[in-house]
């Protein structure tokens, strides 16, 4: 990060609190001048998944001594990894073909259960 308050010892931190919820996440870190605000945005992907997250560089200093600000922290990190991992089930993986054709098979099945239980006509 090209950042103007963040220093590498804290930079050190936030990839330690990243690695501890996920080894494979990468992140890249962006400096919060838009807001104007002591502030840098996170970004996080993995595979396909993007997300970002807006963190206060006060809050990334006192988590160096401050354990309960330092699970702050990482918890709003792994909430946004989960929803991340959340998107990725929402997407149609089979397509409308192969959703269609398990579809036919289904009723078909269905079909077949109710003729077994029909009882023969008697003579």
């Amino acid at each position: 990060m090209h950042g103007r308050d963040v220093s590498k010892e804290d930079e050190a931190r936030v990839r330690e609190i990243i690695r501890s919820i996920d080894k494979k996440l990468e992140y890249s870190l962006h400096d919060g001048r838009e807001t104007g605000g002591p502030d840098f945005t996170l970004h996080l992907a993995r595979q396909s998944w993007e997300g970002n997250i807006v963190l206060s560089i006060d809050d990334l200093k006192a988590a160096k001594s401050d354990l309960i600000c330092r699970n702050k922290i990482r918890q709003k990190i792994k909430r946004l990894r989960d929803h991340m991992w959340d998107n990725r089930f929402s997407k149609d993986i089979l397509g409308t073909k192969a959703a269609k054709m398990l579809k036919a098979s289904a009723q078909r099945e269905e079909e077949l259960k109710r003729q077994f239980g029909r009882r023969a006509p008697r003579r």
